[in-house]
This record gives C-alpha cells, structure tokens and sequence, in this order.
C-alpha cells in the first residue's frame, strides 16, 4: 500500500513539474511575441508623437472645434470650462507623447545591444520596413533561413533586454 501511494505521489509530481515547464515555455514565446509588436509598433509610435504634437499645435492655434468627441477623464459632478476642457486635452495628448517617448527609448536602448551584429539590418527591414523574409534574403543576399534564424537570435537578445531573467 506505501509503495502504490509512493507512486502516486512521484507521477503528481512529475505531472506538476511538465506543467511548469509547459508553462514556462509558453511565457517565454509571449515575451517573444511581445517583443516583435513592440518592433512593428516603432515607426507607429514615432509618427504618432509627431500627429499629438500638430494637434496640440492646432488646439493652441484654434482652440476646442465647436463639440469636440475627446474624452477626458474628470472626477465625477465636475464641470469644466471651455478653457479647462482645452487645457485638459492638450494635457491628455502631452501624455500620449510622455508615453510613445518612453516606449522608444526603452526600444532605442534594446536596439543598442545589436547595433553592431552584422545582421542588424534584418530587424530594420523586418519591422520597421514591413519587409518579408524573401526580400529581406535578396537585399542581404543570403537564404531565408539565415534571415529567419538571425532574426530569432537578435529578438532573444531584445526578449532579455525588455523582460530580464523571467524571459529565460
């Protein structure tokens, strides 16, 4: 009787340390995953600073158009001003570019690490030029296969930068 709940006790176990490990696994590909969205967002997120920017332009210019769609968030039972409203916008947009700054710079920072691999440019023609792999292969006159592999290696460079040891 010991022995059957001895092995009852070793299969939990090594059920539980699978499913750890499958687990595990799964995490890392997100952060992987994660780490190319934040690549194919990049350029968005440069031009978005630049549109927030001739919005706060045009509001200072302007002022709010007659009823504007914005929603600012405002405690509830306040009532604000024209002048208030258009303060709080422009606020709101000066921290939509707080945000996209910072974002590219911790992606900035990232690119760092492999600015020197001689197969940088895959990152570049990847995600910042929407490039397929078979482009990417002819303009660095290589197989796609070495696009695909050098492109696995920078990003789990990347994946540690943005995530530290949990993407191990």
């Amino acid at each position: 009787m010991n022995q059957n709940i001895e092995e009852i006790i070793k299969k939990a176990v090594n059920e539980g340390i699978a499913a750890g490990y499958s687990l595990k696994q799964q995490e890392v590909k997100n952060y992987y995953k994660q780490t190319e969205k934040r690549l194919y967002a990049y350029p968005g997120l440069k031009s978005g600073i630049q549109a927030y920017q001739d919005e706060i332009n045009d509001l200072e210019k302007y002022g709010l158009p007659e009823r504007d769609k914005s929603i600012i968030y405002m405690p509830s039972g306040s009532r604000l001003g024209s002048d208030d409203l258009l303060e709080a916008r422009i606020q709101d947009l000066n921290y939509k570019i707080q945000c996209n700054q910072r974002e590219i710079k911790e992606i900035d920072d990232a690119l760092k690490l492999i600015k020197d691999d001689p197969w940088y440019m895959i990152i570049e023609y990847k995600y910042f030029q929407s490039k397929k792999d078979n482009e990417i292969a002819e303009l660095l006159s290589c197989d796609e296969s070495t696009v695909r592999r050098n492109k696995k290696r920078l990003i789990n460079k990347i994946v540690i930068r943005f995530y530290g040891a949990d993407a191990l």
